[in-house]
């Protein structure tokens, strides 16, 4: 064989490498292209505003240079850009019962188009919201930079976490085993599109050395988490420091116990006896975590549930002047203001999570007593109609008992069942849109009624099932009385991450939550 043709056969031979099972593919042009260092304009959904805000992110192509193993601020932030850039679009919401290209993925395509990604698809947006499926929205693509005549292809996968429709009702499912059933059977789904990518990316283009950019925000954090110890296992032929891995208000899914196969440098923050360590050890998962936000800390860690990797907690504070400065910040984004003096400590966090765990008691008396109820009022909660959307008509209660008779996991209550309690929630919703005020917006007024009905049918406890759609209906509203419960909720807004993302230097960061005082 002469010398050329054995370095074309070679290289081929590695590219398949690289992946150990995908097919070589011959040379040929470059996908995607280089972008010059800089800020780019990046827009992402804003559930406090309910608009899509522009915000500029930092980004650079030599982000990559470095083994994944290295914490980098800058490519941490800018992995916060496109995660929440991942979110379903707002315009997209008067699409919400389509299947198909609704334009939901609109924003994260643009993120990709500015920072030169091309080969881009968006496996699970085109799911109408209201159906419910154990999956994520996965946004996909990649660029071939060329560095020293070798292909190295940057791959980026941002799972989507913010206006994903009936795809949260699977948040609540914690089911019958130890592990998170609704987190870790979403996993199955990323990493099939990953592997379908990577393999028609294959059967186009050389590949040569492949480095993985994943990252994910709320339900697309824990989902990336998981994957990515999957991701060790599966696909061996991407290495750890090849293998990019920000998360942000990432829950967690797993005890020590649970799927070995979707762990990876499992608990990173504790020693083997339980206690802090003084620092992180290696590893190229990052978990980025508000203080205040107690999303993060649900499951909870006194029953033993941790993350993949290093958790590393943004902090909270009490400083006056942080807080003023912080103020500032959330002024920039959106037309309703996060104000960040309003927004909760560490220790409020601990006091409304000591208070839900005695509640709820254990995760099995959970799955056991309120499982069903809240995943049947969360699926009010995320179905709206084409009548409510576009002609703004809010049902009454003849069509409440027929929408939820219709729902399968309702038929277990008679006709008669359904009727009285959507009837004594009648009654009852009329105080809570009075304490809201006027001028509901219309999403809010359709899901008090049937949510409530739902929570009576299920016997749950009128003053917490009350105090529970009261709070529903204040986040999708934007009202209500700022109290502890919506100080913490707040702060699992994307604004919140990104304001103190770049407000902290990475040394503030800590290794559990904290208050600065």
């Amino acid at each position: 064989m002469k010398r050329r043709a054995f370095c074309t056969a070679a290289a081929a031979c590695l590219a398949a490498g690289a992946l150990g099972t995908l097919p070589a593919a011959a040379e040929g042009a470059g996908v995607g292209r280089r972008v010059p260092e800089g800020m780019y304009p990046l827009t992402f959904r804003s559930d406090r505003s309910m608009e899509d805000v522009v915000h500029e992110f930092y980004y650079s192509d030599a982000l990559f240079d470095h083994s994944a193993l290295e914490y980098d601020h800058a490519l941490a932030t800018a992995t916060l850009g496109l995660v929440t850039a991942a979110g379903n679009t707002v315009q997209s919401d008067r699409r919400w019962w389509e299947t198909g290209d609704a334009g939901r993925q609109d924003n994260i395509a643009d993120a990709f188009r500015q920072l030169g990604f091309e080969d881009c698809v968006y496996p699970g947006y085109g799911q109408d919201l209201n159906t419910m499926e154990t999956q994520v929205g996965c946004a996909l693509g990649r660029k071939v930079l060329w560095q020293k005549g070798k292909p190295v292809t940057i791959v980026a996968m941002m799972l989507r976490g913010v206006g994903y429709g009936m795809e949260w009702v699977s948040n609540l499912e914690v089911g019958g085993g130890t592990e998170h059933a609704g987190f870790v059977g979403a996993v199955p789904f990323a990493l099939e599109a990953l592997k379908d990518y990577l393999q028609r990316a294959g059967n186009k283009n050389r590949l040569g050395t492949i480095k993985l950019w994943l990252g994910g925000y709320s339900r697309g954090a824990v989902v990336a988490n998981l994957l990515a110890g999957k991701i060790r296992r599966e696909l061996p032929g991407i290495l750890q420091e090849n293998t990019f891995v920000y998360t942000f208000a990432s829950p967690v899914a797993l005890t020590a116990s649970d799927c070995p196969e979707m762990q990876a440098e499992y608990d990173n923050n504790h020693s083997a006896e339980g206690a802090l360590k003084d620092s992180w050890d290696a590893s190229n998962i990052f978990n980025l975590i508000s203080s205040g936000d107690v999303v993060s800390r649900v499951l909870p860690e006194q029953w033993g549930y941790h993350r993949n990797g290093n958790d590393r907690f943004l902090p909270a504070t009490l400083r006056a002047e942080e807080l003023a400065e912080l103020d500032e910040r959330g002024r920039n984004f959106g037309t309703t203001a996060l104000v960040f003096s309003d927004l909760a400590t560490s220790e409020d966090t601990d006091a409304l999570l000591e208070a839900a765990l005695k509640f709820f008691g254990t995760k099995q008396e959970y799955h056991q007593n309120y499982e069903a109820a809240f995943k049947d009022m969360m699926r009010c909660f995320c179905t709206r109609t084409r009548e409510e959307i576009l002609e703004g008509k809010v049902m009454d209660e003849e069509e409440v008992v027929n929408w939820l008779r219709s729902m399968d996991s309702m038929k277990k209550f008679t006709w008669g069942r359904v009727l009285g309690c959507v009837l004594a929630a009648s009654a009852m919703s009329r105080a809570i849109q009075k304490r809201l005020g006027e001028d509901l917006p219309i999403h809010a007024r359709q899901i008090i009624l049937p949510m409530l009905a739902v929570g009576l049918c299920y016997n749950i406890e009128t003053d917490a099932l009350k105090m529970m759609v009261y709070y529903l209906a204040s986040l999708v509203s934007v009202r209500g009385q700022l109290d502890n419960v919506l100080r913490v909720v707040y702060c699992h807004f994307p604004e919140n991450y990104i304001a103190l993302m770049e407000y902290y230097d990475p040394a503030d960061h800590g290794m559990e939550p904290y208050t600065r005082s």
